[in-house]
């Protein structure tokens, strides 16, 4: 184990609960450090429930096609926690890291505080310490009373598409998720919210009016007006100017919609630097791994051989099932096997019954060192509330699921999904390097 890793252990046990939303304990943190959150580069916030990670890596393509020194914080993390954390546009060291965390740690001083937020504390160190030209920051929980929501210098605000999730922490309804997502617009000066359910985007009009905010939302101010998917191409309305753009390399329809609410965030800043060249090429160069990833040079590809297809996707909502759903769809002629684990606190089942009638097996799989929903549980579920016939089975790893799998059908396309951190798990099997 190395030093990050085990400071990293040690901040875990600094409070009892995983998560519990409140901004008192990290301001307490941040005044001892004298205030990094107020000393670094201007900022473009974003939340949302589903599309902000593509989002901002569409944001921070863009940025490093246009030459800007770019910070990004985001999470979480899929193989190692520098993931998180980037210092212009590289994952931070281990040695800055580890650095960073005990003195965080030191000025901490045992207090209760949750993990998140005094890691969140050493990203603002980070950036305040490191000169940037922009800075990414993405929201870890909610909005209103998420760590990252204690920062003044916000540029704009970005509000992907907001569906029912972590609801035991944010609310029951759309409309309270809703206001807990929009409480990062204080401080902005402008909001750009992406495509919306229509009280999602009554709430937001309302809000940025109180707070006297420009808001650019999608179907008002810009929209997607043609995808052409012949020429793969897809033409955009931004105020009075139209603009055509290539379709992201990220796969999935619905990528083209997060690469336009980039493109709008970008359009909305009005910086002459950023030409429309730069946003088509950070739209083509934008990755972000473990969503609908096709995994085809590892360890696993070769393992399955070349009959068979790995898509790894960390969906884990009814809007991400949803999503998955319109893709499959166009997998007419194949196999298709559901390798899923969940977290606790999930609805594995509700995520399956949009899928199933696609699948040929469902294939349950245990989430190390996480609260996961037990693959017994999730089997007896199913067999409750689906009528289906396919077969359900429980497997000990994903060595063991796709070796079961090839040895019982000769082809197929193999989705593997539901939790971000199953998606880490069988990254790092893979040998997959993220840099």
């Amino acid at each position: 184990m190395d030093k990050s890793t085990k400071i990293l252990k040690r901040l875990e046990l600094l409070h009892p609960k995983k998560i519990d939303l409140s901004l008192a304990r990290l301001n307490k943190l941040l005044n001892k450090l004298e205030k990094p959150h107020l000393k670094i580069p201007q900022t473009i916030h974003i939340a949302g429930t589903n599309g902000k990670g593509s989002v901002t890596s569409f944001l921070r393509s863009i940025f490093e096609d246009s030459k800007y020194k770019v910070h990004t914080y985001t999470s979480p993390h899929l193989i190692k926690f520098n993931e998180r954390i980037r210092i212009n546009s590289k994952l931070i060291s281990n040695n800055y890291l580890n650095s960073l965390l005990e003195e965080c740690e030191y000025y901490n001083n045992g207090e209760n505080i949750t993990f998140f937020e005094i890691t969140t504390a050493a990203a603002f160190l980070a950036f305040s310490r490191i000169k940037a030209d922009i800075l990414l920051l993405e929201t870890g929980l909610g909005g209103r009373f998420d760590a990252t929501n204690v920062i003044h210098n916000k540029i704009c605000s970005v509000i992907t598409p907001i569906s029912l999730d972590h609801m035991n922490f944010l609310g029951s309804t759309i409309k309270k998720i809703t206001k807990e997502k929009l409480g990062i617009l204080k401080n902005s000066n402008k909001t750009v919210i992406s495509k919306q359910e229509v009280e999602v985007k009554k709430l937001a009009r309302n809000e940025a009016k109180k707070r006297n905010i420009k808001l650019f939302e999608e179907g008002v101010d810009w929209k997607i007006i043609e995808k052409d998917f012949k020429r793969k191409i897809f033409y955009m309305r931004f105020a009075e100017s139209k603009y055509q753009f290539k379709f992201p390399n990220l796969e999935g329809e619905h990528q083209i919609d997060n690469a336009s609410t980039a493109a709008a965030a970008i359009l909305s800043l009005n910086k002459n630097n950023i030409s429309k060249k730069n946003i088509e090429n950070g739209i083509l160069k934008a990755t972000w791994p473990a969503r609908m990833q096709k995994l085809q040079s590892g360890r696993l590809s070769k393992l399955v051989g070349d009959k068979f297809e790995i898509w790894l996707d960390g969906g884990h909502n009814i809007d991400a099932s949803n999503i998955l759903s319109k893709i499959i769809q166009k997998w007419k002629k194949d196999n298709i096997f559901l390798i899923i684990g969940m977290m606790m606190g999930k609805d594995p089942t509700g995520f399956i019954k949009q899928l199933i009638k696609r699948i040929s097996e469902i294939y349950l799989l245990p989430i190390s060192e996480h609260q996961y929903i037990q693959p017994y549980e999730i089997k007896n579920d199913l067999k409750n509330n689906l009528n289906t016939n396919i077969g359900i089975n429980c497997s000990l790893n994903i060595i063991e699921a796709l070796n079961n799998i090839k040895n019982k059908y000769s082809s197929g396309k193999m989705i593997i999904c539901g939790s971000l951190y199953l998606a880490g798990e069988v990254l790092k099997v893979d040998g997959y390097k993220i840099d």
